[in-house]
């Protein structure tokens, strides 16, 4: 099994998520639209890191853990949570989680404030 590009990374997080499209995540990158489209339609194969780390950190992750395949130990203590919950449970807990992403999603970047 070979490992996953950036791009079909990339392409398989818009696919997931009904609220994030490519342009949305561009601006919360703080990138032109067609960054975005490039590397999904492949016209960049590889995208510069500090363009592939702004994109990370739009998606509240870091590089080195979008492109990991295996599970953080966060990850791995949910889901080892998450089999043990019955199916009605699990829904519910889906519709906590995807709140939580869509509220971190409007705040605001610390990194983007300035010091006074």
């Amino acid at each position: 099994m070979s490992k996953r590009s950036f791009a079909q990374r990339l392409q398989a997080v818009i696919d997931a998520d009904p609220n994030l499209t490519a342009a949305g995540l561009a601006t919360q990158a703080g990138l032109n639209n067609s960054a975005i489209r490039y590397i999904l339609n492949g016209r960049v194969r590889h995208p510069r890191l500090d363009t592939a780390e702004k994109i990370c950190r739009a998606l509240g992750t870091t590089y080195n853990d979008f492109m990991s395949d295996e599970p953080t130990p966060e990850e791995a203590e949910i889901l080892s949570l998450l089999s043990e919950l019955p199916d009605d449970l699990r829904r519910q807990l889906l519709g906590y989680g995807q709140a939580l992403r869509d509220a971190a999603r409007k705040r605001p970047d610390p990194e983007a404030q300035s010091e006074d």
